[in-house]
């Protein structure tokens, strides 16, 4: 009975309301992680890593016991020191890292056997080897081919190019315990100390193999170039001086002294630098065969990916900075009261800025560079992880050996994506899209 002066709500506007109010909290659950200024309900300044509440996982890789992302121990010839297991960006001028871009990883297990795993078409591909890796590389162009080192005895590495996904063997040649791809990704480089008398200097021999098809017949730099100076006395020049082991490499090569703190760079597969305490080389890679295209003193050191740099003596005293592009020797003096450049590192990256020339890492060094957006991700990422490393320390005594102050962490900013090793598996995840993974990926891939 309809009690006076209390009317009732007709029922079809009670369901209307409830169904706008549910519309309303659906929309400000939608735009929750956009920011006021772009229609959502966040403040503009909080961390992309906070608004989007952690990272999306790609992929899981399970290791079983006594198998882990490391390499034999080995290292580049020029290269001074060991570098981090996690890499740098993942560019092809720095030292090799078991963590292979955003595709895969280098593994080595017991008893001398490894592999190599690919994640593809939502899947893990294997590459197993019956001997240690020492080095491992995709090329950085488009990523089907893999570049693997061995370690076949003692003293005695093999290098691979491989066909990826196929596993194809393209051809393999005995080296030393590196390898390395030019920087387009169209050669591959590899090498080993010829054997020398007590007393004379070091010899290194290099060759270039293309990297889409077999090698064709081995060539030798002549040095013969008749407006440069002669070679150094002892080095070979033709190949019936070579060693047993010089006269089987393949592919084009050239030998060249040797001396501590001396550098090679490969920014072209038609292009190499040398340079060190005795002078500066460049070659170019004419029919097959290198030949020299200008030598000088001073220090040679690149500044990747844009040119090469130089500090010469002047002809009174002191010293002049030059810089020359990366395929041609044309050397531009750098103004005197520009800044001092970093020590060389294969580990910086250049590029040009508001404020001229800037350099920077991927664990965020800085040289005159202030655009760049800091580097905030790394930090998130272990904190992120740092439970699930307890879980697999409880689980293996192993992982503290590995990983004793917490997970491993291999950003690849170029591509978006980075490696997580919490010990008892290996993550793939995709780093949040922020303004300097955005720069980043234009600048370095």
């Amino acid at each position: 009975m309809q009690r006076p002066g209390h009317p009732v709500i007709p029922q079809r506007y009670i369901i209307a309301t409830l169904f706008i109010a549910a519309m309303l909290l659906l929309f400000a659950v939608v735009q929750a992680p956009r920011p006021v200024s772009e229609g959502g309900v966040t403040s503009a300044g909080a961390p992309a890593v906070m608004s989007l509440g952690g990272f999306e996982s790609l992929a899981e890789f399970r290791l079983e016991d006594g198998w882990a992302p490391r390499f034999q121990g080995t290292r580049d010839p020029d290269q001074p020191e060991a570098w981090p297991y996690e890499g740098g960006f993942g560019t092809p001028w720095e030292p090799a890292s078991p963590y292979l871009a955003d595709q895969g990883l280098a593994l080595n297990g017991p008893g001398g056997r490894s592999e190599i795993v690919l994640w593809r078409g939502l899947e893990w591909r294997h590459y197993r080897f019956d001997a240690p890796i020492c080095s491992a590389r995709l090329d950085p162009a488009k990523g089907n081919r893999l570049l693997v080192t061995l370690q076949m005895g003692s003293a005695r590495f093999e290098t691979r190019l491989l066909e990826v996904p196929e596993g194809r063997v393209i051809w393999s040649a005995q080296s030393g315990p590196w390898s390395r791809f030019s920087w387009d990704g169209k050669a591959a480089l590899i090498g080993f100390f010829e054997p020398a008398e007590a007393r004379a200097e070091p010899r290194f021999l290099l060759s270039a193999l293309p990297c889409e098809v077999e090698p064709g017949e081995p060539t030798l730099a002549s040095w013969d170039e008749a407006d440069l100076p002669a070679p150094p006395k002892g080095l070979a020049t033709k190949a019936e001086a070579l060693s047993e082991d010089g006269q089987d490499l393949p592919g084009s090569r050239v030998e060249i002294p040797w001396h501590g703190g001396d550098g090679i760079w490969m920014p072209r597969a038609d292009r190499l630098w040398h340079g060190g305490a005795q002078g500066w080389t460049a070659w170019g890679l004419e029919g097959g065969r290198w030949r020299r295209l200008a030598v000088g003193s001073g220090l040679l050191t690149a500044q990747p990916p844009q040119r090469m740099a130089l500090v010469a003596p002047l002809p009174d005293e002191g010293m002049a900075r030059k810089t020359s592009p990366l395929t041609r020797v044309e050397w531009t003096e750098v103004a005197a009261d520009a800044l001092p450049w970093p020590a060389w590192d294969a580990a910086w990256a250049w590029r040009e800025n508001g404020a001229g020339r800037g350099a920077f890492d991927a664990w965020d060094q800085r040289w005159n560079e202030s655009a760049l957006p800091p580097e905030r991700q790394r930090q998130a990422l272990l904190d992120s992880y740092r439970p699930e490393w307890r879980s697999a320390t409880g689980l293996r005594a192993s992982v503290k050996g590995w990983l004793p102050k917490g997970p491993e962490i291999a950003l690849r900013e170029p591509y978006g994506a980075a490696w997580v090793w919490v010990g008892d598996r290996v993550l793939l995840v995709r780093l949040v899209e922020v303004e300097r993974v955005r720069i980043l990926r234009k600048l370095l891939r």
